[in-house]
């Protein structure tokens, strides 16, 4: 994605451009995590892995490997429609 020229609101808003959040699958709610670096604003998905669901047990619940990683990646698998099915 090149990059895009945002304006800053007059209460500190910027309005992350449809492209950017579609590329990292944000929603509403998404949680993102700022920091500086030097002059630079860095602004990244903040990703929460709940590795409860696979660590010390074998789950066989019908996942293909694709949708596992999806899964704990935290984003839908991208070759898939919304209801899951090819």
């Amino acid at each position: 994605m090149e990059a895009i020229d945002v304006t800053l609101a007059e209460r500190g808003q910027i309005v992350i451009p449809k492209e950017a959040r579609d590329a990292l699958g944000l929603k509403a709610g998404s949680k993102l995590q700022i920091r500086l670096d030097g002059n630079r604003l860095v602004v990244e998905k903040k990703v929460a892995l709940d590795l409860s669901r696979w660590v010390g047990k074998a789950v066989d619940d019908g996942l293909t490997r694709d949708e596992a990683l999806a899964e704990l990646r935290g984003r839908a698998v991208p070759w898939q429609a919304e209801d899951g099915k090819p």
